[in-house]
């Protein structure tokens, strides 16, 4: 790589391994990343008034608290939905591991988010990345048994900004936090944390390892972390953004936010356009086409991620996916878009096939990217673009 982005690290499991490693995250992390990413896209006017709304939110929230499905938070709602919000609950590994989503929303552009809950051997729910704290969340939670430890799996905003709200609800819990999870000024406060993965041992580790992929300035832009969790009774893995897979329809949370707010079924063109929009893609008029490009592979990367940050870490974020790829999972969950979905260490490795300068589980067209290039560019300089991660678009 041409550019080295300073001295991070990779952190795996209760030890630390000094490296260089990544900083990224455009999609929840208030960094200059994330900020410019937004400004350089088209049809993202509508996300400049997320911001400006973040402020009345502050003041208005309080008064949410009525419905089953009105917020049980003290603090501010961060995104639409504001007034109220659906849960929906799946079993994802069975007697095992669940779901729990909820929809994300800048206007049109929506998206679902998906706390992830293990029951462990002692009969105590491991909860991965805290979602609003509705009514309805928390009684389809406490359903499944006693909350024993919360878990915030990285630093993107929409996976850790409930966990003040949920370690009050449960003052018994553990609470651990990925690196860098305290964030940025502006972020809501985490409340209680009892550690920070990779500088101690979580009572939970004989059961679930993990491996963090964290950078933070001023070595970097902005910080970034994703922790990695292999439940080992089942030979799952489970993520927050590092490779997801694509569903053909909707995911069905999406429903209970329609297409603007008025609560529909998507139509498949909408379903497309949501996808393509949130990814930062450039729209040009073939949408389904470039659709199920993405969604026929069994995990992908995504494109911000790809093509602007992974370029500015590429070699420490190899060494963090060839670390992952150690696990012998079979299957993965994530916190977005699909879960469970068929995904074995090969297939993880295929999806950063990019990182090694092979061909990866999908590859865009060129004038896809024009606008991530120019972002690319803008923020990280013309030397990111010098990455083998560029090369066959330059």
């Amino acid at each position: 790589m041409t550019s080295p982005v300073g001295n991070p690290w990779l952190l795996t499991g209760a030890s630390q391994l000094p490296h260089p490693a990544p900083p990224c995250r455009p999609r929840g992390a208030p960094s200059r990343v994330a900020r410019g990413a937004l400004s350089e896209l088209p049809r993202r006017g509508t996300l400049a008034a997320v911001a400006v709304g973040v402020g009345a939110t502050l003041a208005a929230d309080g008064v949410l608290r009525a419905t089953q499905r009105g917020y049980a938070a003290a603090g501010p709602v961060l995104w639409p939905p504001r007034l109220t919000r659906e849960t929906l609950r799946k079993e994802l590994v069975e007697g095992q591991i669940w779901g729990l989503e909820q929809v994300i929303a800048f206007f049109t552009v929506s998206a679902n988010i998906r706390m992830l809950v293990v029951r462990l051997s002692d009969g105590k729910l491991w909860v991965c990345g805290p979602i609003a704290p509705t009514q309805e969340c928390l009684q389809l939670l406490d359903s499944l048994g006693p909350v024993g430890h919360l878990v915030v799996p990285g630093s993107a905003l929409e996976h850790k900004s409930s966990l003040s709200d949920f370690s009050r609800r449960y003052p018994k819990a553990s609470v651990w936090v990925s690196p860098g999870a305290s964030g940025a000024l502006g972020d809501p406060p985490l409340g209680r944390v009892d550690g920070v993965l990779g500088e101690g041992t979580p009572p939970w580790a004989t059961e679930i390892d993990f491996k963090v992929f964290y950078v933070a300035p001023p070595e970097t832009a902005g910080t970034y972390a994703e922790t990695a969790f292999f439940h080992k009774k089942t030979q799952t893995l489970l993520l927050t953004d590092a490779v997801l897979k694509v569903p053909d329809a909707a995911p069905e949370i999406l429903a209970s936010y329609g297409y603007d707010g008025e609560p529909r079924q998507l139509s498949d063109k909408e379903w497309y356009y949501k996808f393509l929009a949130f990814n930062f893609l450039e729209l040009r008029g073939q949408d389904q086409e470039d659709f199920q490009a993405l969604a026929k592979a069994k995990g992908v990367v995504s494109p911000i991620l790809r093509f602007t940050l992974y370029p500015i870490c590429q070699a420490q974020a190899q060494r963090w996916v060839t670390a992952v790829a150690q696990w012998p999972f079979r299957r993965a969950v994530a916190g977005h878009l699909a879960s469970p979905f068929p995904l074995t260490p090969q297939d993880f490795l295929d999806a950063f096939g990019f990182l090694r300068g092979k061909p990866s589980s999908w590859e865009p067209q060129r004038p896809q990217l024009v606008n991530l290039q120019k972002a690319a560019e803008s923020l990280d300089g013309p030397e990111a673009l010098q990455s083998s991660i560029w090369t066959p678009w330059r």
